[in-house]
């Protein structure tokens, strides 16, 4: 049996919550939309929160994007992470895809997705994709498969989209406690009964020996403690920013916080920041980790000292993911080996 989630922004007013929690299952509230400016708040997110909170009632979040950039996909997930620090999420975050104003906003949709996917990952939350039905058929396909899918469909007939978590089949409805229309949705997964973490699924079998390796390197750099299980899942992202934070610290003298959030002072710290061969530093120790845990296999030295295996290593990983490919592992390579 399905069960009757709703999902609510600023434009639903204020929502007597006590009333309308005796005919719902859960909630999905919008936070905001954009990049991370106080200005695109939802104007009622703290309150719906607050009040879901209160009242035991289920939540998860979503944040309608406008990104175009990877500067602007990153600072989309950093306003979502400054907006949800504190509270207790039963369901997933979830990135609203469907903006149609800028010609750029849609080629940039399914890049954009799988960066503020990473970022979020990495900070420990599940991530999900909300789009309509055309959007998931005629722009992301199957390129966001991993995350879990909520699909809005207006019409009594289910979205003709594979594995669909949540589907979104009517703006109409109708819940007491809520003045005027609101959106209806049918979930298919319980997620609030669902405490199984996200990587404890895989950990029986191996999995790459490569990242299981880069895990153990990992944990020993910064002591993150993740899962050696040879999985790439979101407490491996974590440790990956973990180790990132690590060597900027001990370069740079950069005073992080070494807690696996790529937020803004880390992004600032990374800066124009570079290692290429003939170099011997820990930023290239973090290098070595990062490319292990991405699957590509290097020794892992303490100062790590650049030298051809390394240069080959990073080759081969701008080669396969679009990256300019000179073997100078910049803030491009390193931002795509920590979140992407």
């Amino acid at each position: 049996m399905a069960l009757r989630i709703i999902d609510v922004s600023e434009h639903n007013q204020k929502i007597n919550w006590e009333q309308a929690r005796n005919h719902i299952d859960g909630a999905i509230l919008r936070c905001g939309y954009g990049m991370d400016m106080k200005s695109q708040d939802d104007l009622w997110w703290k309150y719906n929160a607050d009040e879901c909170t209160r009242l035991g009632i289920p939540f998860g979040v979503y944040l309608y994007s406008y990104a175009n950039t990877d500067t602007k996909s990153r600072s989309e997930a950093a306003h979502v992470l400054r907006l949800i620090k504190g509270y207790k999420l039963s369901y997933p975050v979830y990135l609203d895809l469907e903006e149609e104003h800028s010609p750029d906003t849609r080629p940039h949709a399914v890049r954009g997705a799988g960066i503020f996917a990473g970022i979020l990952e990495a900070a420990g939350y599940q991530v999900g994709i909300y789009a309509n039905e055309s959007w998931y058929k005629r722009t992301i396909g199957s390129a966001l498969d991993k995350y879990t899918k909520w699909v809005a469909k207006y019409s009594s007939k289910a979205p003709d989209v594979p594995d669909v978590d949540i589907w979104q089949y009517t703006s109409s409805g109708s819940v007491p406690g809520i003045s005027g229309k609101v959106d209806l949705n049918y979930c298919y997964k319980d997620y609030v009964g669902d405490e199984t973490p996200v990587d404890n699924k895989q950990e029986k079998s191996i999995g790459n020996s490569v990242i299981r390796d880069g895990q153990i390197h990992c944990n020993n750099f910064t002591s993150a403690g993740i899962p050696v299980d040879g999985y790439d899942g979101p407490k491996t992202r974590k440790g990956a920013v973990m180790v990132l934070q690590t060597g900027l610290n001990m370069d740079y003298d950069a005073g992080l916080d070494v807690d696996g959030i790529l937020g803004a002072l880390t992004l600032q710290a990374l800066g124009n920041h570079y290692v290429c061969i003939g170099e011997c530093q820990y930023m290239a120790t973090a290098l070595e980790i990062l490319l292990m845990l991405k699957g590509y296999n290097t020794p892992v030295e303490c100062p790590g000292s650049f030298g051809a295996g390394l240069d080959a290593a990073v080759r081969a990983y701008q080669d396969d993911h679009g990256l300019t490919v000179d073997g100078i592992a910049g803030r491009e390579t390193f931002m795509s080996l920590v979140v992407l």
